[in-house]
This record gives C-alpha cells, structure tokens and sequence, in this order.
C-alpha cells in the first residue's frame, strides 16, 4: 500500500509539473506561475526557466496551514509564446515506452532535456467527492526530463520527509521513481502542451505546491539544402513587440476553470 501511495505522489509532481511550464502572473487561489525564455532575445536557442504554484488553495483565513483546502487541477492546457519553437529533432529521443521506463530502464543521457523539483502536500482529509483536500503534510521530489518525438518524460523520484530540494540532505529515495508522458502540440509555430490529470492520482489526495523546472539549451547543425541549418530544442519567438505572452487554461476538480495569463519582456534583434 505504501508503495502504491509514494508511486500516486510522484506521478502527481509529474502532472503538475508539465501544467506548469508557461506562466507567469498571479492567479485565482494563490496560484502563481514564472516562465523566462532565456535569452530574451528574439529567434535565439534557449532554455526554459518555470516555477509554478498551480494548485488554488483557500488558507481560511488563518496562518494555520491545517485548514487550507486545496483545489488541484483536473486538466491544464499551457500555450507557449506565439512565434515560439519545440523541436524534438534537435537531440537524440528517447525509444522506451512509459511502462519501460516504470519499470526501472532508463533513457539515454544524450536524451535528456532538463531537471526540476517539486514540492507536494499529501495525507489531507477528502472534501466531499469531487477531489479537493484539506490540510496535509509536504514531502520533495527530484524530476529529470527527457525527450521524445512528440512528447517529454518526467521521470520523478519522490524524496523521504525531510530529505531532497529545499533541504540540506540528499533526497533520500521513497519507493521506485515514477514517469509521466505530457503532450506536445503545434511545436513549430505556437507550442502548446496538455496533461490531464489522472482521477486515479485526485482520489488518493496528492496536490502539488511548487513544481520548478529548467530545460537545458540543446542545439546542433544539420545540413539541408545544401546549406547549414541550426536547430534546437527551443527557439524564442522571431519577432517582439516588447513582450510575449503565455498563458495556461486550467480546469479543477470543483468544476471551476481560469486562465492565467503572462507576459515576458523582450529585446528586439
């Protein structure tokens, strides 16, 4: 059973994680989200930056952490800046199927992308059926991120209580490290990425606090036409106005839905 839970914790990092890679501004519930292109110059490799809170959660009132009630979400819809690029093609990809990977083989580590961590609150009491939690207590979590033809892994490995980022121990391993496969879409001119959150990880309480993650600059030069072409990873947007714009459309488990919209600056050519 204890496997089981510590599992349905590191797959949920894993779903908010991949919700979270856009955003920037404040949301309803005291969700919060950054991203940064980085550079923020235009048609440039680049990396990406994202820190996101994207649970909403209802403090009560009070300082005392044991009331709140948090909302997780059912499903998150993250459109990147338009003009923006993924491109699987410019790394090596990941062959394993999600159930490989679950079951201990690892990508190759040409075919990674990035890492991150996360923070989770497990063990709260159930509000009524629809998902929404009450109270509950944090545990970390490291994620690595690898590359697929359309598609990333986040490979998670939930830590022990008090072990892991954000702290001054190693993580200490709880349980096997679990995969999550996000969706890519539109990747050469509007990137978008959607994950639903499975009912099965909502029914037994897990709700993300904090997910980070960086994705690392992966570029090469291929051949095409006769001519030298660079590719990468990610390319910021080709043109800038002053600024670009983000946002993700999530739906909740109470039914409630929001769009939380960000805005980076930019640097002309």
């Amino acid at each position: 059973m204890r496997k089981f839970f510590v599992a349905a914790v590191a797959v949920a990092v894993a779903v908010a994680g991949l919700s979270a890679l856009a955003l920037g501004n404040a949301g309803e519930g005291n969700t919060s989200l950054e991203l940064s292109l980085k550079p923020n110059k235009v048609k440039k490799p680049a990396i990406i930056d994202a820190t996101v809170k994207p649970s909403k959660v209802d403090d009560q009132g009070t300082a005392d952490e044991s009331d709140d009630i948090w909302t997780p979400a059912s499903k998150n819809a993250i459109s990147f800046a338009k003009g923006s690029s993924i491109d699987t093609s410019a790394l090596k990809r990941c062959g394993l199927t999600a159930s490989d990977v679950g079951r201990g083989e690892q990508c190759p580590a040409k075919t990674r992308v990035g890492d991150g961590s996360a923070v989770v609150v497990v063990g709260g009491t159930a509000i009524g059926t629809s998902g929404q939690r009450q109270g509950g207590s944090k545990l970390n979590a490291t994620i690595d991120a690898f590359n697929k033809k359309s598609s990333i892994f986040l490979v998670v490995q939930p830590c022990g209580p008090g072990s892991g980022p954000g702290t001054s121990q190693d993580c200490q391993p709880a349980g096997e490290p679990t995969v999550l496969e996000g969706k890519l879409a539109k990747v050469a001119t509007h990137p978008k990425l959607t994950v639903v959150t499975p009912q099965s990880l909502l029914s037994v309480g897990i709700v993300i606090e904090t997910f980070k993650l960086t994705t690392d600059k992966k570029t090469k030069t291929v051949k095409k036409n006769g001519k030298k072409v660079l590719k990468s990873f990610v390319f910021t947007p080709d043109t800038c106005g002053g600024k670009w714009k983000t946002q993700d459309k999530a739906s909740y488990v109470d039914g409630t839905s929001q769009t939380i919209k960000d805005t980076q600056k930019c640097k002309k050519p």
